[in-house]
């Protein structure tokens, strides 16, 4: 299956997106959030992201922003709490198999950058940026074994703003006002100490906003009244084990047919030849895997990468 770290970017990506686009103004290019996410809002180092916005967009212009992940690196304070320790253990369904989950903590370095032609507009995004660390920001990761949920929620932490626009070349070209702002991340890794794979991970992204304990929110009934506090973001990963070119299907491990519909959309991402948007157009469940036949050709036969879906 895919990295956890990667629904980690693709977590910070849509919590950048949900602070700052309506400052950027780049919530307004469609109706669609997908595609105004696509064209203001990229992962890219600071040194391309000028090309980048221009090849995403078709034109030259300059309000967006864009992230980047600088680093990763074990958290060794972490390290020591029981969690990491020991792991976590649970029993499967035969009520015989013994599986341990090793969780390590890593720490998650990102640089966000903020591009505009307008000053205010990123004075505007400090101010948001500066208060957001008020407000006990968290990723809520769940991931599943054979039906069983298992969560971490790591912290989110900010840091020094940092100004680099190009004030030397006001004369020759003008000004590009950019501010610098990091991210760290409270991040985790696991994996199965026995043969059974993690087959599906659920990334939940929220932003906790004037409730005492953020378990108020991620209780058993999400549906109260504090459900206007909370801004979900629920992206579902699956792991691709087999794909048919000619039938235009691919197989993603574990009996998942109910998650799936026809006519919904689905993203294959960090495959050989396969990365793109597709329609569902026939879902089948099998004893262990769950086979998805496709509505546009799928270019390349090679099982691998992830299926990603919204949750």
């Amino acid at each position: 299956m895919g990295s956890v770290v990667y629904g980690y970017d693709a977590a910070l990506k849509s919590l950048l997106y949900d602070r700052f686009a309506d400052i950027i103004e780049i919530s307004s290019f469609s109706s669609s959030k997908t595609e105004n996410m696509n064209q203001g809002l990229f992962q890219c180092p600071f040194e391309i992201a000028q090309r980048e916005a221009s090849e995403k967009r078709g034109q030259n212009f300059l309000e967006f922003m864009h992230f980047y992940r600088v680093g990763m690196n074990p958290s060794w304070d972490r390290q020591r709490t029981v969690l990491a320790q020991r792991g976590l253990w649970f029993i499967g369904e035969d009520k015989k198999l013994l599986t341990n989950i090793k969780v390590q903590p890593v720490d998650l370095h990102y640089n966000v950058w903020f591009w505009s032609k307008d000053l205010d507009k990123l004075n505007l995004c400090m101010e948001r940026y500066i208060f957001w660390q008020q407000e006990n920001p968290k990723v809520d990761l769940t991931y599943t074994i054979e039906d069983t949920d298992y969560k971490v929620r790591p912290d989110l932490h900010f840091g020094d703003i940092v100004d680099e626009s190009t004030y030397p070349e006001k004369y020759e070209v003008g000004v590009k006002f950019i501010l610098r702002m990091p991210v760290k991340m409270d991040g985790w890794v696991f994996k199965s100490t026995t043969l059974k794979p993690i087959q599906k991970v659920r990334l939940t992204v929220y932003d906790k906003n004037n409730v005492e304990d953020y378990s108020e929110i991620i209780g058993s009934d999400p549906n109260t009244e504090l459900e206007q506090a909370l801004r979900f973001f629920r992206k579902l990963i699956y792991g691709i084990i087999g794909a048919d070119k000619i039938n235009k299907k691919i197989i993603v491990a574990g009996k998942y047919g109910s998650d799936f519909s026809v006519g919904e959309k689905i993203i294959i991402r960090d495959s050989t030849g396969n990365d793109g948007m597709y329609t569902i157009f026939n879902v089948l469940q099998g004893i262990d895997s769950t086979t998805l036949t496709l509505v546009e050709l799928l270019p390349d036969s090679t099982a691998d990468g992830i299926v990603q879906k919204r949750g």
